[in-house]
Parts: structure tokens; sequence; C-alpha cells
């Protein structure tokens, strides 16, 4: 249970609550307690599609407060647009007696933020970037000041971008408020490393429905941008980290065989779900053999990684087999983007004036 709230950022106290919302809407079954706390259950994954519709009938079949219904249509709207804290009542047809607490539950739970401006306070949601980075970005480059056009422009030059506080404060500001996506990757020295990255799907569903998918392909990337800092003992080029990508992707060849490492090194990618570990194929072996969960999901996220770090370059180039086993050697952990953002959110002190401009775009009140 434990490393399920860990991967899913479920506050261990709620997760007893979490499951039972899952089993009313049939996601799991056979939940199994002991002393008050869950054991076992099986689970049945659906379709990104279906996914928040039929979560969100078993939500109202829960008979969800009045205060719950509001909070969800604010964050809703919200992540499409901010808006004047003072507007917040009609914008969304509040009770104005409710929004003191209403603000207060969101804040606590990360669900909204305000951001103070010449014009007064501005409330948005750390989803907004997520369901917005093409505008974002617009708004940066045509209204940010020089240093934050500056280190967009950084990532969009190389996604999957390392984030350095002193180098890039803005671009750290802005994961921290969830406004930029960014994966983390825990380092051989047990710190945690974002990586920044802008993906502009041509599938825009990869920002909404299938956003599972795109959470792989942002572990894929920090995993393999981090191995050309961290590997130890490997450094590869752009075209040597999709070189590796290729390999998981080509069916017809092996990939890794048993090796004393693999369980810490691969340990990244199996906690996204990318890969799994079998069994010694060795006689009396007590190593384990990665192997590629070839999903349709799993490919896409791939072929996305590559993307990103290519801009749609292909290379067909192929590496030996030494070279693929170690260059996923950087570290133990994968957050998903919006766990990276609650934890910088701790640290992350961005300036309200740098990104005021972005947000007077968004709420309309200034021109591209």
């Amino acid at each position: 249970m434990q490393v399920a709230a860990h991967q899913l950022d479920v506050n261990l106290l709620s997760f007893g609550e979490v499951i039972g919302v899952l089993e009313e809407a049939g996601f799991v079954q056979g939940v199994q307690r002991r002393g008050g706390k869950i054991t076992t259950f099986t689970e049945t994954v659906p379709y990104y599609d279906d996914l928040y519709s039929l979560l969100g009938g078993a939500w109202r079949n829960r008979s969800p407060t009045e205060l719950e219904q509001q909070l969800l249509i604010v964050v809703d709207g919200l992540a499409k647009k901010p808006v004047a804290l003072e507007e917040l009542e009609s914008a969304y047809g509040l009770d104005r007696s409710d929004i003191p607490q209403l603000m207060d539950v969101a804040s606590g739970a990360g669900l909204i933020r305000t951001l103070r401006t010449i014009d007064g306070d501005v409330a948005y949601s750390p989803f907004f970037g997520f369901e917005n980075p093409e505008l974002l970005d617009s708004l940066v480059t045509a209204h940010g000041p020089d240093r934050l056009i500056e280190e967009f422009a950084a990532v969009r030059a190389r996604q999957g971008l390392e984030l350095d506080p002193t180098k890039y404060p803005l671009l750290h500001g802005a994961v921290a408020n969830g406004l930029v996506m960014a994966a983390s990757v825990r380092l051989p020295d047990g710190k945690l490393q974002a990586f920044a990255a802008l993906p502009y799907a041509a599938d825009q569903r990869l920002l909404t429905s299938r956003k599972p998918v795109l959470d792989k392909a942002l572990a894929v990337l920090a995993c393999l941008r981090c191995a050309e800092h961290y590997g130890e003992y490997n450094t590869l080029s752009a075209s040597g980290l999709i070189n590796v990508i290729d390999k998981l992707l080509d069916p017809n060849r092996g990939f890794l065989n048993p090796n004393s490492a693999h369980r810490r090194q691969y340990e990244l990618m199996r906690n996204a779900g990318l890969l799994v570990f079998d069994p010694d194929t060795r006689p009396g072996g007590s190593w384990v053999t990665p192997r590629f969960v070839d999903t349709e999901d799993n490919r896409e996220a791939l072929q996305l990684a590559r993307d990103l770090i290519l801009h749609g370059e292909l290379v067909e180039h192929r590496v030996d087999d030494a070279v693929a086993r170690t260059i996923l050697t950087a570290g133990k952990d994968y957050q998903a983007p919006m766990q990276t953002s609650q934890r910088l959110r701790i640290s992350a002190q961005p300036s309200p004036k740098e990104f005021e401009k972005i947000f007077e775009k968004a709420m309309g009140r200034s021109p591209l």
C-alpha cells in the first residue's frame, strides 16, 4: 500500500477511501482488509477516455457536498483560464460566504493558487499549465521578461532540460507552480532532480484524457537526460539516447540479459510501468531480467519521448547491448509531473512580477 500510495501521490490516510471510490466505480475488485488496512485487491484499468466520466459518475453517487461540487467546478474552470479572485463569485455562480472555506481547502490541497498582480489577486490552478502549454509559451514569448523568454527557449531547445534553480530560477518557479511539465529522477547521491519539458503534442488528448501516456514519456525523457550527466560510466549524445529507445521498440531483438545492477538501474522505468523484472534466466540465478512491457500506450510513450528529444528527427542507428545496459543508470525513483510540482512548491519562490504578464494575457486583459 505504501508503494502504491507513493507512486499515485495519495496520502496514506486517504488511501483506503480512494480505493473505496475505485471499488464503487468497478475499477478494483476483491478488496481485502485486515485491521482496517487494505491488504490486497485486483484492478481493471479502464480506457482513459472513459476514466473521468466513470469516476465522475461514481463521485456523484456519493452525494458530494455543495462545497465539493463548487470546488470541482472552480478547479476545472481555472485549469482553462485564471480568474481575478474578486470575480470568482460571478464567474462560477458561487455563494460569497463559501469562498473563504473553498479557497482554504483548495489551497491546502494544492488545487488553487493565487498570484498578486497590480490589478489585484488572481486565482489559478496548477493544472493550467498542463492544459494550456501552447498558450503559456505564446504568452511568455510575447510578454515575458527577457529572462523568462530565455529560460523557456532553453526548454524548447532541449526538451528534458535539467532544472537548476540558480541558472533557471523562473523556470524552477514555473514547475513549482504547475505551469511547466517536469518529471524528477533520484540521482546516485539520493537527491531529486527535475527535468522540464514543453511537449506540444499533435494529439491534444495527451494533455487531458491520455495524460498518463504523456507522464510515461516524461519518465523516459527524464531518465535518458539524467543518464547523459549522471550515468557515472556512460555519456551519450542525443542520437545515442534515440538508439536506446529504438532497441526497446524493436520486438525482434533481445535487450537486457540478467545483470547484478539491473534491479537498481531500471527501477525508474519499472515504476512508470514501462518495464517489469522477470526472474533470472540462468539456472539458480538471483538477478533480474528487465523486460519491456509492450503495450500500445508504452510504445506511444517511447515514440513521444524520442520526438521530444529530436524534435521529429529520426535516427536509425543501433547501439550494442553493452551501451544499452548502462544508459538507464540514473536512479531509483520517478515522480509524475504533478508529484514534482507538489514537492517543488515547498521551496520554490517565483516572483509574482515575473508571471504577471502571463496571467494578464491569459485573463484577456492584454493583447498578444
